[in-house]
């Protein structure tokens, strides 16, 4: 615009100074003159316009780029800082050489990559059983730019002889014709380690509750036959109270068995590929607790049962589960109280794998709070058992697959939801 308006008023100008010179000219060749001399002036003058207007946008432009500059070497700088303080150890790969073309610091003092050589190969770091999976995402993200891949648990072996065990994170980048590799190693040496004296801790801790467990439950027995066969030593028994107290020693020794035997099918649950018929295994479970006493004056309901539920499950394994949930229901429900049981099949947590789910429900109590989170553990009772029957159900439901969760109803009473796989229909 300011061009516009100077040319325009040098446009004025000679136009005036060429009428007045004009006026003043006594002969047609000094007319000539002054126009000559008009027009040259004029274009004189513009040219010196347009340098001078040229200058400034130069100079304009040229500010500018020296703030673009300014901008792009303040935010390379931010983003440099960036990646040179990241904890984890960054490098962004050729994708098709695999040569280091960025590092951090984290990843040049743990790796070495100071040297040129260290630079030429990257992956000589990584243990041979982890290199063929590691190339493995290496080649997902340079093939499916985008989303980065993970390999989880890569060993490292560093140029100080340490070995690490990290997380990589592997990020193509198309920057078309070349695809760069953005790899993240995340060091999890010390959180493994971590990891590992945790579940030793955990083992020890289980192994000595479990210890104790066996002794307390072994011991009662074993002092009920010590003292029936100090009394067999005496002198003048009649054979009845001899019968009597072998027939005792005989129960302590057959309670002993009976731990031994439950412990072991806690150890070693069976799973095997049979199916079960849950309606059949439900009816026989129930008829099978009716026969105890504790659970004669109770009320059982059994709600939801269909037709032709079949549960990928052992029959026996599936029925002992049952009674040792409705056992533990009858002896937490009120004196003349109600046992509910549900049975129905569920969506499972997998698409395509329906679960049946059994439910059963007492009018108790509940469970309190700090018995919720040892409710499954061996030799754990709020009831005063042995504290194997809730441990070897869990045991048992985990063998086949399934699950065993319980909670507290809003009002009262216990609720134990049990459940394993369904056999898929046949079309």
């Amino acid at each position: 615009m300011r061009l516009v308006l100077y040319f325009a008023l040098l446009g004025a100008t000679a136009a005036w100074l060429g009428i007045l010179g004009l006026k003043a000219a006594a002969s047609p060749s000094e007319r000539e003159r002054v126009l000559l001399a008009a027009v040259f002036g004029a274009l004189a003058l513009a040219a010196i316009g347009v340098v001078y207007h040229r200058l400034r946008v130069i100079r304009a432009r040229w500010t500018e780029t020296e703030q673009y500059l300014a901008r792009i070497e303040a935010q390379s700088a931010k983003y440099r800082a960036l990646l040179e303080g990241a904890a984890d150890m960054l490098l962004l790969l050729d994708g098709q050489s695999l040569e280091v073309l960025e590092d951090n610091a984290n990843a040049r003092a743990v790796l070495g990559l100071q040297s040129t050589s260290a630079r030429a190969d990257p992956l000589q770091f990584v243990a041979a059983d982890d290199l063929p999976r590691l190339r493995a995402t290496l080649e997902q993200a340079q093939r499916f730019p985008g989303p980065p891949s993970t390999a989880l648990d890569v060993r490292l072996l560093t140029p100080k002889g340490s070995a690490l065990i990290v997380d990589v994170s592997v990020a193509g980048i198309d920057l078309k014709p070349q695809v760069l590799l953005l790899l993240s190693l995340r060091d999890r040496t010390a959180q493994k380690d971590i990891e590992r004296q945790l579940r030793i801790h955990e083992r020890l801790s289980s192994l000595g509750l479990l210890t104790a467990g066996v002794a307390h439950e072994i011991n009662n027995p074993l002092e009920g036959i010590g003292n029936y066969l100090s009394l067999l030593e005496r002198e003048g028994l009649t054979p009845e109270q001899r019968a009597r107290y072998l027939a005792a020693v005989h129960h302590g020794f057959d309670r002993i068995r009976e731990i031994a035997k439950e412990l072991l099918r806690f150890a070693r649950p069976r799973r095997d590929e049979s199916v079960a018929d849950v309606a059949q295994v439900v009816q026989g479970a129930l008829t099978l607790v009716r026969l105890s006493e504790k659970l004669k004056p109770l009320t059982i309901e059994l709600d939801g049962m269909e037709a032709g539920l079949v549960a990928l499950a052992d029959p026996g394994q599936l029925e002992q589960v049952l009674v040792n949930l409705l056992m533990n229901a009858g002896q937490a429900a009120q004196p003349a109280g109600k046992i509910h049981v549900q049975v129905g099949r569920v969506p499972g947590s997998k698409a395509g794998a329906p679960e049946i789910e059994i439910v059963v429900t007492d009018d108790g109590p509940g469970i309190p709070a700090q018995a919720l989170e040892h409710l499954f553990d061996p030799f754990f009772s709020a009831s005063g058992g042995t504290g194997l029957g809730l441990a070897i159900s869990y045991s048992l439901a985990s063998a086949m697959g399934g699950t065993i969760q319980a909670s507290n109803l809003p009002v009262r009473g216990a609720r134990f939801v049990l459940r394993i796989p369904a056999q898929l229909p046949t079309p």
